[in-house]
């Protein structure tokens, strides 16, 4: 019956995560909302049902083994998901996470009609961002398998967990899963990228820029030709390039500004909102490496990417506060939830005339 239930509740496209907590009730994100349900987990079937995985008697002592927390992927009847167990005053808790049985096509996902141009860059960094639950995963999935669909390429991505799976199409990808298990193909992202770049390929997408030595590794095989793509929680543009210049310093910081500056093709900085309707639609905001980016990036101004992004969308900007109005006049979104949404709340109401 557990695994009927999970299937049951994940089979419901309102529900978007699920909580499980040994010998408690499971918990779901219905809407946006965390909701109680009446069922609940034991500790003996979240452990039945993880055998796979952990071969001991005792999930608990397999984490504590491996940190604390373990990421993976599984399929729950004919549904992919993503799954992660990690412990809470060292009790057992697992978060699901459905995933779509097919790669989203990039053009269904409401990104800025300019994404689909932009990822064609021939060579750079293009970053991702967005908090926790904002979609990035499936955005960098689609526009993978856009490049797959389109160009003759050798791509290669560097997961943990792997989450989608791609089929060749017109281009060779080879995915990787980043774990220091047994089960893994890399130990870590930053040996991913370094060992890439003996495997010849045109495209790296990195699954989460999270340390300097994948920051390093990164930016370097953007500066050598290659199209990388890059993931990290950050909620915009400027903080964005803030966050990778925070990786380096002193010397290495100057250095870094003018690496940055030349390979990066753009941030696209993302976040999922509540719809009237209850469902949930995507606000984005895009940052494009102009010229005049480019210079603030490379003389340390950093504070002025802002601007650049409020004021430029004739060469290209995006600003979440304008794809969030919009949402608003669409009457897509209520007022009170776009101004929660934004990380300018004062503009946005003056943007709304509040």
């Amino acid at each position: 019956m557990f695994i009927e239930t999970l299937a049951s509740m994940l089979a419901d496209p309102k529900i978007s995560d699920i909580a499980l907590t040994a010998d408690a009730n499971i918990w779901t994100r219905t809407n946006g909302d965390k909701v109680q349900t009446e069922h609940v987990s034991s500790s003996a079937e979240i452990s039945q049902w993880l055998a796979f995985r952990y071969k001991d008697s005792s999930i608990v002592s397999e984490l504590i083994a491996l940190g604390g927390q373990d990421d993976f992927a599984l399929n729950v009847g004919n549904m992919r998901v993503r799954g992660h167990a990690f412990l809470s005053r060292g009790r057992l808790k697992v978060s699901l996470r459905r995933l779509a049985s097919d790669i989203p096509a990039l053009s269904s996902l409401r990104l800025p009609s300019s994404v689909p141009d932009l990822i064609r860059a021939p060579q750079g960094l293009i970053l991702v961002t967005g908090p926790t639950g904002s979609g990035k995963s499936t955005s960098m999935a689609a526009a993978i398998d856009l490049l797959n669909e389109t160009t003759s390429s050798h791509i290669i991505t560097l997961e943990e967990p792997i989450e989608y799976i791609y089929k060749n199409k017109q281009s060779l990808v080879s995915q990787r899963l980043v774990s220091k298990r047994s089960d893994g193909d890399c130990e870590s992202f930053s040996a991913g990228v370094v060992a890439a770049m003996r495997e010849d390929p045109d495209i790296i997408l990195v699954g989460e820029m999270r340390d300097y030595a994948t920051v390093q590794a990164a930016l370097a095989a953007a500066q050598t030709g290659h199209l990388v793509f890059g993931s990290l929680h950050t909620n915009g543009g400027m903080e964005t390039v803030d966050r990778v210049l925070s990786f380096y310093q002193g010397n290495d910081r100057d250095l870094a500004r003018s690496v940055l500056s030349a390979t990066l093709r753009c941030v696209i900085s993302q976040r999922l909102i509540k719809r009237k309707d209850g469902s949930r639609v995507l606000a984005a905001e895009i940052l494009k490496n102009t010229t005049s980016v480019r210079t603030h990036i490379a003389q340390g101004n950093t504070h002025l990417i802002q601007q650049e992004i409020n004021t430029g969308l004739s060469v290209g900007q995006l600003s979440l506060n304008r794809s969030l109005r919009e949402l608003v006049q669409q009457d897509v979104v209520d007022v009170e939830v776009a101004l929660a949404s934004s990380n300018d709340r004062l503009a946005l109401e003056r943007d709304l005339g509040h």
